[in-house]
């Protein structure tokens, strides 16, 4: 049972210092430096309405204070922004309008702009035509400066062949360094190839090693396919009670195949009690792995690492 992931937002990971929980700016002072048109002072301004930070959360203000610093050259700000026009969140939802935001940030070689430009062409957004290799090119250039997301993006159209030579072995390098950043859905992705053989030599200790990386951040597919190995004894000791967990984990995460799964186990275990035998168990149906994700992704989050060079 296949498992597709859905778009949403790329994530802005700058190399400046975060606004930690135990040191955010004063909005006094960051208002009194964006009025006098400090750009690092109106992202910070706008990051703060948009996360709620020492401040009433509201969008609206958000987007104004984005719009502040994306005209004077922001590129997280200006990514920022498209977010915000994408979701209708403090502005009415505009799809080209994200679109000329993500493009402006995207020229100026922030990577979260370019996987977001990626991610409307794969999707056809914003009047484009609906474009594989254009969605390639704009994750590629973002995965060369190591972007966890367009790294999963670009792996996924590798492994599919889509707008790229077919090529699973490069779709898992890039999935393999996307989860070394700790990409959940990657880390998944190389665990599942690693259990299969498929781009990559087949390793069940890898496959556990990175299945478990993504169930202790709680992904459902990751969770589910731990309780299969399991319920089997596949790469581990077979633990009914485990695989029964992991399962319950999974399903109370929304994923429908390990609602299915916890059922079976339990009708499963049921029979094999009755018949004090595991052979007879298996009438009682059997259990379903989440297999590859099979659709790119655009995202995660808003920019929170500081302002953007200029």
């Amino acid at each position: 049972m296949r498992f597709l992931a859905s778009f949403c937002l790329a994530a802005v990971l700058l190399p400046f210092a975060s606004w930690s929980a135990d040191k955010h700016p004063d909005i006094a002072h960051l208002l009194k430096r964006a009025n006098k048109g400090d750009v690092d002072a109106e992202f910070m301004l706008g990051l703060a309405y948009e996360k709620g930070r020492d401040v009433a959360q509201d969008y609206a203000e958000a987007a104004r204070w984005y719009q502040k610093a994306g005209d004077a050259g922001s590129a997280g700000a200006q990514d920022n922004l498209g977010n915000l026009y994408l979701q209708g969140k403090g502005v009415d939802r505009d799809d080209a309008a994200a679109l000329k935001w993500y493009l402006r940030g995207a020229v100026q070689g922030l990577p979260a702009a370019a996987t977001n430009v990626g991610a409307m062409y794969f999707n056809g957004q914003a009047g484009l035509k609906q474009d594989d290799a254009e969605a390639a090119r704009w994750f590629e250039k973002a995965a060369e400066h190591q972007d966890s997301l367009a790294e999963m993006n670009l792996a996924l159209l590798y492994v599919e062949g889509r707008g790229v030579q077919r090529d699973p072995a490069k779709g898992a390098r890039l999935y393999l360094a996307a989860a070394k950043q700790g990409s959940a859905r990657s880390q998944f992705s190389i665990a599942w190839m690693y259990e299969h053989g498929f781009g990559v030599p087949q390793d069940a200790a890898q496959a556990l090693d990175w299945y478990v990386k993504a169930a202790e951040q709680d992904y459902a597919p990751a969770l589910n396919n731990l309780g299969y190995m399991y319920e089997h004894g596949e790469g581990v000791e077979q633990d009914l009670a485990q695989a029964a967990s992991f399962y319950r984990r999974a399903a109370d995460r929304g994923l429908a195949e390990a609602r299915n799964n916890v059922e079976v186990l339990a009708q499963n275990s049921e029979l094999a009690l009755n018949s004090a035998t595991r052979t007879s168990a298996a009438s009682g149906g059997k259990p379903a792995r989440t297999s590859l994700a099979i659709t790119p992704v655009s995202g995660g989050t808003i920019n929170d690492r500081g302002p953007t060079p200029r």
